[in-house]
Formats: C-alpha cells, structure tokens, sequence
C-alpha cells in the first residue's frame, strides 16, 4: 500500500490512503480517507474532488484507522493524480491547523 492509491475494501467502501508508504509495514496499520461518491460534496478547503482513479470526494475530516488485513480481499484501483494529492495535503493540513 502506497500513499496516494486508492482502494476499494472488501466492505464495499472506498479509501484513498494518506499515510506514509512503508508506515503499514512498520505499524501493521494505515492512515486513510474513507471518500464519498463524486457530486456528494462542493470542493472546498476541506474536501477535494477526485476525478481518476474513481470519481469521488475526498473530505478531509473522515480520516480512519485500517490494520492492514483489512486491505487483504481490497481491490486497488490506482494512485491519485499528484496535482489532486497536493490538494488532499492541504486539506489535511487545513483541518488539522497544520
């Protein structure tokens, strides 16, 4: 699992991971966005909209916790655009006051 892909779990949800890549290895663990269906919500400071892999919106605040098992049954469908990732960073950072 790499930062930046995103991946449809085994529970039908689609996550975008934001954690550093190698963190799963280390922790057993990673960071993701669960994302929204594309339309669902405006791209603000706090949420980017997604064209590729997936349409979709990626809303800052919905930040989870997954252990890597969760990802064994999980298709991956492909990294996100840099242009779009740098725009999920700045989310994040705006939500965290970073």
């Amino acid at each position: 699992m790499n930062r930046g892909e995103i991946w449809t779990l085994a529970d039908g949800r689609n996550v975008l991971v934001i954690s550093l890549t190698g963190l799963e290895e280390a922790y057993g663990a990673v960071l993701a966005l669960v994302l929204h269906d594309s339309g669902r919500y405006p791209d603000t400071a706090m949420s980017v909209v997604i064209g590729d892999p997936l349409p979709c919106t990626a809303v800052a605040v919905n930040i989870v916790q997954l252990r890597v098992d969760r990802f064994d049954c999980a298709k991956l469908l492909g990294p996100v655009d840099p242009a779009a990732m740098a725009r999920v960073d700045a989310a994040l950072r705006a939500v965290q006051d970073l």
